[in-house]
């Protein structure tokens, strides 16, 4: 008798445990099919978004407010609301300002970043040969009503939300001065800023401004320490202006050296083979504050002469080191 019980309870225990573990299989197996599913539909909302913004001949602004949330829609439109000063000028969703839409649909490859709610975007801008492929990180979510809209691009400076951005961080400055570099493969842009509180003050100095560098959109490079620092015994301007041309930029800036004005012009070479923004040549030219008449020879020294030295080390005490 005591056996045919204790076999009977094991016999329960057993099938209680296959019940259990069934239950637990079939929501395990239900889960799964649900994030597959939710991947499958937000895979094709990044396709959708993509092909119609960029694959046709519609507005793509008004497209896009149909697949961006409202706290995208009011982040980009307050980063270009005013057309002469413009801090979002590219495209985010593209990371750049021109793209060749056949090429996007072409190439267009979406994975899952291995959460339900975070895709990698790839993509060839143009097609070119040996063009790199573009990435983009994008963050979803659904509204009310269940569908999806694009709520974050993770890689991208300002669309990422890991900050407050405030207004008053938006408007502490504004472009002084640009300049674009089309490369065959990249397009780069420099900017020079300056405080908002200077920009209508006349004869203002412009000293120890950031200088940012961007590649195709994106943040690579900043320096604060390029431009000269103020100094209230010099009346030098300070920052002069940005020239660029082929592959090449120069940052014109003036200081004062003891009883000279110096005039200097600070070379930057892209070099594209190896991704590197590189010192290429230094140059000062004086003039003698009590005699400008006087003749005072200038002086000029090139990468054949400091050796290599890239974009980010490149600060005010250096070049000083390098006459």
């Amino acid at each position: 008798m005591k056996k045919l019980i204790c076999f009977l309870l094991i016999s329960m225990l057993l099938l209680g445990c296959k019940q259990e573990i069934k239950a637990t299989n079939t929501i395990q197996n239900y889960d799964s099919l649900q994030t597959k599913n939710d991947t499958e539909k937000a895979i094709k909302f990044l396709k959708e978004f993509y092909f119609s913004v960029y694959g046709s001949d519609e507005n793509n602004e008004i497209l896009k407010k149909k697949y961006l949330s409202e706290r995208v829609l009011k982040r980009i439109d307050s980063l270009t609301s005013n057309e002469n000063d413009l801090i979002l000028d590219y495209d985010p969703f593209i990371q750049g300002q021109d793209y060749n839409g056949s090429s996007i649909k072409k190439t267009l490859k979406i994975i899952s970043l291995g959460s339900k709610d975070k895709f990698r975007v790839s993509f060839l801008l143009f097609g070119n040969k040996d063009e790199k492929r573009t990435n983009i990180d994008i963050a979803l979510q659904k509204n009310k009503k269940g569908n999806y809209l694009i709520n974050c691009i993770l890689n991208d400076e300002y669309l990422n939300f890991k900050d407050n951005f405030s207004q008053e961080e938006q408007n502490k400055f504004y472009i002084l001065d640009s300049a674009n570099l089309e490369m065959q493969k990249n397009t780069y842009k420099i900017s020079v800023l300056e405080k908002t509180e200077n920009k209508n003050k006349e004869n203002v100095q412009h000293n120890s401004n950031p200088i940012i560098l961007y590649k195709n959109g994106k943040k690579i490079a900043q320096s604060n320490n390029l431009i000269y620092p103020y100094n209230d015994n010099c009346p030098a301007d300070g920052f002069q202006r940005l020239v660029s041309k082929n592959n090449y930029f120069t940052i014109e800036q003036s200081y004062c050296k003891e009883f000279l004005f110096v005039s200097s012009y600070t070379t930057f070479k892209i070099d594209e083979k190896s991704g590197y923004i590189l010192l290429h040549k230094y140059g000062e030219i004086y003039t003698d504050r009590s005699n400008p008449d006087e003749p005072i020879s200038d002086k000029t020294l090139t990468a054949k002469d400091f050796g290599v030295i890239k974009f980010e080390y490149v600060t005010e005490e250096l070049l000083l080191k390098l006459l």
